[in-house]
């Protein structure tokens, strides 16, 4: 990775820095994610809960748990992503960094050592406060690019994002396979399940403590004393009313909060299906989260943009919402519908075509909302979004994981996939006003 030649060596030191804690970040989670379920069935339930779930027609209620982890992680991400940001507004980014590096190293070593599954939800809802860290990341970026480069720096955050979710799955795939944790213990074996949930997480806890002792070492600040902030920030509710006020943005926002809130499920449950209804090893699904971000990256690096300038936003966004409700429907229903392939094959093939459709949404979202914000309202603009794509995380694992426990395996894909055609109604309804709006931001001046 270079930045650009503007920047003095400090700040590209800097921005490289930046670039492997959140690289860092998005591996750990990558490694973990595709595991959730096979972590959960390690331990048993709460008898009160289980007693509770019976009642409400639940009898194993070890779903919800999976989908109670991913609702902690965002929930403490959208707690403390403005927290952070602000505080680092006052004592300047490197603190903040180094703190949050340090206390995911932390929230990883609880996870591989949690003694029941109310540690495993604190581990990963203190794993979601440190992960808060990207707005003070991004708050890095921009105080040592120049506005006309900012751009770039941000491309540069997404990138780590990207390789992030590509090589964590790819990595914890090998960590988590017999071949590797039978060096240690028998195939089977009771310790060897133990194994694949310490294992990964170690891993992921020594490689946050290396970007700390990096940061330490290396990272500069970027805020000087002179340009911190003194005065209160701008609270949510007033960003938020300022963005509702501009035209189409909040349906747009409705859209992606329905959208992200239906993927999300799938996103959680996927390990959960894979286990219990496809009875595939843990292996596999990382392995298959690595082809769905590999798709990710080649739809968003070469398909999006030309299919965009062709297309327009709005028609490739809507084809990419019709797409993806029709995946996420064949993803719950694959087993009915498997044409008689291989199920490993057949998961791995529908999971990219989801990934690929999602790959159409997301950017195109982003792209849309942006354009309807003026030029220097970019950052708030971005921060709403963000919060509704959170809210969006924080309520979809929950409500995955209760109705994979209540009604069905098949039920929270085909429920998502509802609701991403509801979104793409809602953007129907919207569309002629919006390609009129976008097209008067984009006309040139008489």
């Amino acid at each position: 990775m270079s930045a650009p030649s503007e920047l003095s060596p400090e700040a590209r030191r800097g921005v490289l820095v930046v670039w492997l804690v959140i690289f860092v970040d998005l591996l750990g989670f990558g490694i973990v994610l595709p595991s959730l379920a096979y972590y959960v069935h390690l331990y048993a339930v709460p008898a009160e809960i289980e007693g509770l779930g019976r009642r409400l027609g639940m009898p194993d209620t070890r779903a919800v748990f999976v989908g109670l982890l991913q609702t902690a992680y965002s929930l403490m991400q959208f707690v403390f992503a403005p927290f952070w940001g602000s505080i680092s507004d006052r004592v300047g980014r490197r603190p903040i960094l180094l703190l949050s590096m340090a206390g995911f190293s932390l929230a990883w070593v609880v996870f591989g050592n949690a003694p029941t599954l109310g540690w495993l939800l604190l581990a990963r809802a203190l794993a979601g406060a440190m992960g808060a860290n990207i707005s003070t990341a991004q708050a890095y970026v921009a105080d040592v690019y120049p506005p006309e480069r900012r751009a770039r720096g941000m491309g540069l955050i997404g990138m780590a994002f990207g390789f992030g979710f590509v090589f964590g799955p790819a990595i914890g795939a090998l960590l988590v396979s017999d071949t590797f944790l039978g060096q240690f213990s028998a195939p089977g074996s009771p310790r060897i399940e133990q194994l694949r949930l310490w294992v990964p997480s170690m891993f992921a806890a020594a490689l946050s403590l290396l970007a700390f002792l990096l940061g330490l070492w290396k990272l500069p600040e970027s805020l000087p004393p002179e340009r911190r902030r003194r005065a209160a920030p701008r609270g949510r509710v007033a960003e938020l009313k300022g963005a509702l006020s501009r035209p189409y943005v909040g349906p747009m926002l409705g859209v992606y909060f329905v959208v992200i809130l239906g993927f999300s499920g799938l996103e959680t449950m996927f390990s959960e299906f894979n286990l219990q209804h496809l009875h595939l090893p843990a292996s596999i699904n990382g392995l298959v989260f690595t082809a769905i971000g590999v798709s990710m990256a080649v739809v968003q690096g070469g398909l999006v943009g030309p299919w965009s300038e062709r297309l327009g936003a709005p028609r490739l966004l809507q084809i990419g919402l019709f797409a993806l409700a029709v995946a996420m429907a064949i993803f719950g229903l694959q087993v009915e519908l498997n044409p008689g392939i291989s199920p490993t094959v057949w998961v791995g093939l529908v999971s990219i075509l989801v990934g690929a459709s999602f790959s159409f949404c997301n950017p195109t979202l982003l792209g849309i909302l942006s354009g309807l914000s003026s030029k220097d309202a970019q950052g708030e603009a971005m921060g709403i979004t963000v919060s509704a794509a959170t809210l969006g995380r924080i309520a979809g694992p929950l409500i995955g994981g209760l109705v994979y426990a209540r009604v069905g395996p098949e039920w929270p894909f085909v429920l998502g996939a509802a609701l991403v055609a509801l979104a793409g109604l809602l953007l129907w309804a919207n569309r002629p006003g919006l390609v009129r709006a976008l097209s008067s931001l984009v006309a040139p001046s008489p």
